[in-house]
């Protein structure tokens, strides 16, 4: 059977349509696609249209067009409506989202076949680890306007080291990007990120999986990893003397009192330093022992405490500079009572980032997100996640490990204009 007109107000949960937009005029990720529940119909019946084509060779559903009476007036001409600002941008806040998705969930699979090729193909492991990232280094270079980060929540089989290690390598190329550095400098930024604890792979996962207190003699074996990592990559000849230098530094503190050599101060190259501040944040956002992550807020502050003693304080302002003052993971309370997840942080309004609200009944591709930015409400409180409701947790389905990518965010009246 042949594709069929269908009045909007027919559309029912079931038919396969085929939206006659662009990819950038519609938050799905496919313009072609059966709906699968009733948020999904809402946000088509509000996208402006008067008739989709539906397929019902593809559709589960009868398709039953309700007849027109002869009363009806006949249609108005079809005027050129302008752009709904707010309906662009949740549409550039939505793609945004899921581009950043893509990118992170496309690393891990490269990331995890490089570093278990290191010792039998040395070669093809180094070349995949600095392909992804020059690809990052490029995205963040054709970037104009303030980048931050988005929250990926997508990655759920992941082994926890290579999570974090493709966080620091991000967070810290930001950081590098903000410091002025220049692009090679900034690529070494991600280098060290991505194989700051390769020497990990070293250590017994007895060790690094165990859920409770290590003992001394587990901590001694577990530091070792720093001097692993370096000598690795020393035998391998991989990337720089400062990255590599970073692999066996992101441990030293700047009073002396980190490991292995207890190096101080200017002793500490800017590469080993930048390394250590996002080291630590990501570090204590996920614990060994822990079974969620932390309170993002809560950690930045608690690193903030020790700048200019342990870690570089001008990289922590980056730091929060990039993630803001509630990085993306954090649950917050709005000024008119609602809750929320922060999803990207806003470089440019560090107290002002975009959220998910909780909406009772509705799923999160049903709700439209907040730039507080451009919202008279603000945030009056960090909310913990055992303060949460059984709804409230299903709602924002948060898993054990926050991931991020860059975000980019372009105002509505641009992204309007765009050529196609």
């Amino acid at each position: 059977m042949s594709d069929i007109s269908v009045p909007i107000a027919d559309l029912r949960v079931g038919h396969y349509v085929k939206l006659p937009l662009s990819w950038k005029q519609h938050p799905f990720l496919f313009s072609s696609f059966r709906i699968k529940d009733e948020s999904q119909l809402q946000i088509i019946q509000n996208i402006g249209l008067r008739e989709i084509i539906v397929d019902p060779d593809k559709s589960t559903v009868e398709v039953i067009i309700t007849p027109v009476v002869a009363e009806v007036a006949p249609a108005a001409p079809d005027l050129e409506q302008k752009p709904d600002p707010q309906k662009i941008e949740q549409q550039q806040l939505r793609r945004s989202i899921r581009s950043s998705e893509k990118a992170f969930t496309n690393s891990v699979s490269p990331l995890r076949e490089s570093l278990s090729q290191l010792n039998l193909k040395p070669d093809e492991g180094l070349g995949t680890v600095a392909e992804l990232v020059r690809n990052a280094g490029l995205h963040l270079s054709q970037q104009e306007g303030p980048v931050g980060f988005h929250l990926v929540r997508i990655v759920n089989q992941a082994d926890s080291l290579l999570l974090h290690s493709l966080n620091v390598a991000f967070i810290a190329m930001l950081i590098a990007k903000e410091a002025g550095w220049s692009p090679l400098e900034i690529e070494d930024a991600g280098l060290a990120g991505l194989v700051h604890d390769i020497g990990e792979i070293k250590i017994p996962s007895q060790i690094t999986r165990k859920r409770t207190e290590l003992s001394k003699a587990e901590v001694n074996y577990l530091r070792m990893h720093v001097q692993y990592g370096y000598e690795q990559l020393t035998s391998l000849n991989a990337f720089s003397l400062k990255v590599r230098q970073a692999a066996y530094q992101h441990h030293e503190r700047l009073d002396g009192s980190g490991y292995p050599q207890g190096l101080k101060g200017d002793q500490l190259d800017p590469l080993s330093r930048l390394i250590a501040v996002v080291d630590s944040f990501d570090e204590q956002l996920h614990p060994r022992n822990a079974t969620r992550p932390g309170i993002p807020n809560q950690i930045i502050a608690g690193l903030f405490k020790r700048a200019n003693k342990q870690l570089d304080s001008g990289f922590m302002q980056l730091l929060i500079k990039v993630m803001g003052v509630y990085p993306p993971g954090s649950l917050v309370l709005l000024s008119d009572g609602t809750l929320a997840l922060v999803m990207s942080s806003e470089p440019s309004s560090p107290l002002k980032p975009c959220v998910l609200p909780f909406t009772k009944g509705r799923v999160q591709e049903g709700v439209d997100l907040i730039n507080l930015k451009d919202d008279d409400r603000t945030i009056t409180k960090v909310v913990d996640f055992e303060e949460l409701t059984p709804p409230q947790r299903e709602f924002f389905s948060l898993g054990k490990h926050y991931c991020y990518y860059f975000s980019t965010f372009t105002p509505p009246e641009a992204e309007a204009v765009a050529p196609e």
